[in-house]
């Protein structure tokens, strides 16, 4: 899963924005250099894969000449159990093992409820190709964090696996990934664009399994409508950085990813006539669980 956009910058963006304005078998051989190799993600009913998601946050808004900083840390702990193929695509059973989220800003420390979602479990349409076909059964699990409302978490499933090229590809070749990240919550709704390029970097043995090494330049505009008491707020951001993700060419499986995300924009206050600006990070990584 692509910790890029699995619990998505705009998560740590609408908890700043609560805390200014008053809220809280592997392959023989791996492939040679030369040698094209087809990626496509394969999934075998009876046998579910596990993977384990973790995050770290950190933004920097400045508001009238006053730095404030809020970190948020998380975790996500899922198991996909494969259903079989539907109208081409595969259906699986997501189920959320484990989750956290905390919270530390100016405000002090935030520790959700989330005894509601874990343990829950929807289906899941993923394409051979990496997208995310159909993840509209999340829409009615929420985070709940307190006084910055409620989180719909349809976004944490959205383009949480990379997106693999239709063709056959060597090293060197790369292929262009558009996708669109949606937040709603009860502020208001937060979208990320992302226009990526995906290169096939190499080929690397990971936990015994032959991986084709996806490295991908990230590049997203994030912009947002929200309401906090009353108080109409725009959002417009940049974000770029780096993601490396490793899939098993045999096994048709993804493996682990590392990321690595930098974001700056502002957030307008218009009864106000108030701009502040904030810059932020975001690292994760996610891995296969073996079990």
């Amino acid at each position: 899963m692509n910790v890029r956009k699995s619990l998505a910058p705009a998560g740590l963006v609408l908890a700043l924005v609560f805390a200014v304005f008053g809220g809280a078998g592997a392959a023989a051989n791996p492939p040679s250099p030369q040698e094209a190799v087809t990626l496509v993600y394969k999934f075998t009913p009876g046998t579910p894969l596990s993977y384990k998601t973790t995050g770290a946050q950190v933004q920097n808004i400045d508001v009238m000449g006053q730095t404030m900083t809020t970190e948020i840390h998380s975790s996500l702990d899922l198991t996909l159990a494969p259903k079989g193929l539907k109208d081409g695509n595969h259906l699986l059973g997501l189920t959320i093992d484990g989750m956290s989220v905390n919270v530390q800003g100016p405000q002090g420390g935030a520790t959700p409820d989330l005894k509601d979602v874990i343990g829950k479990s929807f289906d899941f349409v993923l394409s051979p190709g990496g997208e995310e076909v159909d993840v509209s059964g999340a829409a009615s699990l929420f985070i709940d964090m307190g006084q910055g409302g409620r989180r719909e978490m349809t976004s944490d499933f959205q383009g949480i696996f990379p997106n693999v090229p239709a063709t056959p590809v060597k090293v060197g070749d790369k292929w262009p990934v558009q996708e669109t990240i949606t937040q709603k919550s009860d502020a208001g709704e937060i979208k990320i664009a992302f226009n990526n390029e995906s290169t096939l970097d190499g080929f690397e043995k990971v936990d015994g399994l032959d991986c084709a090494r996806i490295k991908t330049a990230v590049k997203g505009v994030m912009t947002g409508s929200l309401n906090q008491m009353g108080m109409a707020l725009g959002m417009d951001a940049k974000l770029e950085g780096t993601d490396t993700s490793y899939f098993a060419v045999k096994e048709g499986m993804f493996v682990k990813s590392e990321s690595a995300v930098d974001l700056a924009g502002t957030i307008s206050a218009e009864g106000m006539g108030m701009t502040i600006t904030f810059t932020g990070t975001q690292r994760g990584t996610s891995a296969l669980v073996k079990k």
